[in-house]
């Protein structure tokens, strides 16, 4: 397609913010920003999933927060089938084509990629309605609300892959914003009427509020079929390469459901609740990423693109360990203020998420997963193929320990599953573009050491002195062998510092 003059920004701040143009980008967004705007829309959209299992817990107790949450991981895990992948394409696609200047394509890949979407999303609704009622034997009302949950987490997903691929993360974070404080205040609202057949009501208006502004209705003509092959291509393997990589955690939730009681699958529900937002956090660093990789990529800047790989995931490594390594030896006392209404219902919720933690945290150092999905077509596949191993893997864990474990058994497949995969990809990206990463892999290792090491010591020695001793000690060892990329940074920070004075 031939290039075209960008579009003109629509008249007025917060209309350009609230509804751009689908194809404007904001330009003042280097991918230093764009992080800092996706964490904060990661964080507002975390803290409402949060606030379900944290007010439901309290108000209604654990048998009840086990059932509203199978329906919601019912709910991720189908979405995972198509339409998540549907927004990681159009979120690719636009920023390849955005920086090649083609405003028409932007258009163009933005409805193709939401007709697909959206008739995934009818189909995979009606299926949730019906694996809800006759699988999980989720109430009529939790069963309904599950169909019209995928509908909206569908729309939501995608069109968040639309506005990322155009560079508008402002638009995202304020919508985020607004469709979580929507989405609280109705909950509330549903728990003081005491309204519970309408628990999962909220969350689906939410994620709606946020899609149905953003969904993509001009197209720019007809895209060229071997570009629409290439998308379609991209889809399934991503989509291959999504569910293997998130859909283990879905999967240990309703799986289970099937060895243990519906009060130990609330236990397992709240640690989740506690463990993922945390997550959220390194995910959002790679939602910044990703349209960075297929630009450098597209352009072949290799260079830029390891030397922002590397700075990525040593900044990953050096935040995101030491906050799980805390969430870890703290699980028990977390736990406690949390579920305080019911701390007797929650009991057991302790051990889980310090595995959960270690899970996670095993997640968190997917700088690597960038450079895959947006690099070659081999990249997409070799990330498959690694999630896949890991899948299975956690998926047969929890079937050899369920009968014995219970839920502790879905704790650990979906540890197993993280590792493996987390591991694989990895290993791919520093040897395949030899990163100078052994230093840091020997830093994260003696890191998990030190975290292990003051495990034993805050169970051996209970207290809350023994928490805070542990915790300062961690911490402290931690900086000292992390000292070579915390410099640079404290350095950085002060210059960046030193030039907002000087303007």
């Amino acid at each position: 397609m031939t290039s075209s003059p960008p579009s003109p920004a629509p008249p007025g701040k917060w209309r350009r913010i609230l509804f751009p143009p689908p194809n404007y980008e904001n330009k003042d967004n280097p991918i230093g920003s764009s992080f800092a705007l996706t964490v904060v829309a990661v964080f507002v959209q975390g803290l409402s999933r949060f606030g379900y299992s944290l007010l439901i817990g309290n108000m209604l107790g654990s048998e009840i927060l086990g059932q509203v949450n199978l329906a919601i991981s019912l709910a991720l895990f189908l979405v995972l089938l198509w339409p998540q992948a549907s927004g990681n394409a159009a979120s690719k696609f636009i920023a390849m084509a955005r920086g090649q200047q083609h405003r028409e394509e932007q258009l163009s890949v933005a409805v193709y990629t939401s007709r697909t979407a959206a008739l995934a999303t009818a189909v995979l609704a009606v299926a949730a309605v019906g694996v809800a009622t006759w699988s999980l034997h989720l109430p009529p009302s939790y069963a309904v609300s599950a169909g019209l949950l995928v509908v909206a987490l569908s729309a939501y997903n995608f069109v968040r892959g639309v506005r990322t691929g155009n560079n508008q993360f402002v638009t995202t974070a304020v919508w985020d914003c607004i469709s979580s404080g929507v989405t609280l205040t109705l909950l509330l609202l549903v728990l003081l009427g005491g309204f519970t057949p309408l628990l999962l009501l909220p969350l689906s208006l939410g994620y709606l509020i946020y899609a149905i502004p953003g969904w993509p209705r001009t197209s720019g003509g007809p895209l060229p079929r071997p570009l629409k092959r290439e998308i379609n291509t991209f889809t399934v393997w991503a989509a291959i390469n999504i569910l293997t990589a998130s859909g283990l955690l879905q999967l240990s939730m309703i799986m289970g459901k099937h060895y243990d009681t519906a009060s130990a699958v609330g236990q397992y529900s709240a640690a989740v609740s506690i463990a993922t937002p945390a997550s959220m956090l390194s995910s959002s660093m790679l939602v910044a990423l990703a349209p960075a990789v297929a630009r450098m990529f597209t352009a072949g800047d290799l260079p830029g693109m390891r030397r922002q790989l590397d700075s990525i995931l040593r900044i990953m490594v050096l935040v995101f360990l030491p906050v799980f390594g805390v969430g870890i030896l703290w699980a028990e006392p977390i736990i406690h203020l949390l579920y305080n209404a019911r701390a007797e219902e929650f009991t057991q919720a302790a051990p889980l998420l310090i595995v959960l933690f270690f899970a996670v945290s095993a997640t968190s150092f997917n700088a690597s997963n960038s450079r895959l999905n947006g690099g070659e077509n081999w990249g997409v596949r070799a990330l498959a193929a690694g999630n896949a191993v890991g899948l299975l893997l956690g998926v047969g864990t929890i079937l050899w320990w369920g009968p014995e474990l219970g839920v502790m058994a879905a704790a650990l497949g979906y540890l197993v599953g993280c590792l493996v995969s987390s591991l694989g990809p990895l290993v791919i990206v520093w040897i395949h573009d030899r990163m100078a990463w052994t230093g840091l892999m020997l830093r994260v290792a003696a890191g998990y050491v030190l975290v292990l090491t003051g495990v034993w010591f805050v169970t051996t020695h209970p207290g809350i002195g023994s928490n805070v001793l542990a915790t300062l000690v961690f911490l402290t060892a931690w900086f000292a062998i992390s000292w070579q990329d915390v410099v640079p940074r404290l350095h950085s920070l002060r210059g960046r510092a030193q030039l907002r004075r000087e303007r």
